[in-house]
């Protein structure tokens, strides 16, 4: 079994539609969980925000859902990282370099919020992408080529 634990607003940052959202707590464990995001329903999820207690959002999930309070979500992260047997097991989700760095001394394995976002290919993270056609595609490269060329 694998755990992740995830830096919430690092993530909730990084997806236009939960950045934007009227309740990003709520939003993102639907995200994490319709997306499958942490793979198995066996693997345990520690989702950690910045901020005060939210009632509703540890009423609506199974995942561990931690506030920090008055203190950081890295602190919290930190702790909990530290408390817990086979390192080598747990994915700790986060942009930040210090928890990044902590996670490796812990022997743990730390992911970035977009390869943890883009490991599944079939994720749409980024709005408003268009499909263009192979011959656009190359129009495009041609004419990009003779830039820098400068012919």
């Amino acid at each position: 079994m694998i755990s992740y634990i995830i830096d919430a607003f690092n993530l909730i940052y990084r997806v236009p539609k939960l950045k934007n959202s009227d309740s990003p707590h709520i939003d993102l464990i639907n995200y994490i969980r319709n997306n499958r995001l942490t793979g198995s329903k066996t693997n345990k999820v520690i989702i950690v925000f910045d901020g005060g207690v939210d009632a509703q959002v540890k009423q609506q999930t199974n995942y561990q859902v931690y506030f920090s309070g008055g203190g950081s979500a890295d602190d919290v992260i930190k702790s909990k990282l530290s408390g817990m047997k086979n390192k080598s097991q747990i994915r700790v989700v986060s942009d930040d370099r210090v928890i990044r760095d902590f996670t490796k001394q812990m022997g743990a394995v730390s992911l970035r919020i977009d390869d943890f976002i883009y490991k599944n290919k079939k994720i749409d993270v980024v709005e408003n992408t268009k499909d263009i056609s192979y011959s656009l595609q190359r129009e495009i490269t041609e004419s990009m080529r003779k830039i820098w060329n400068k012919e």
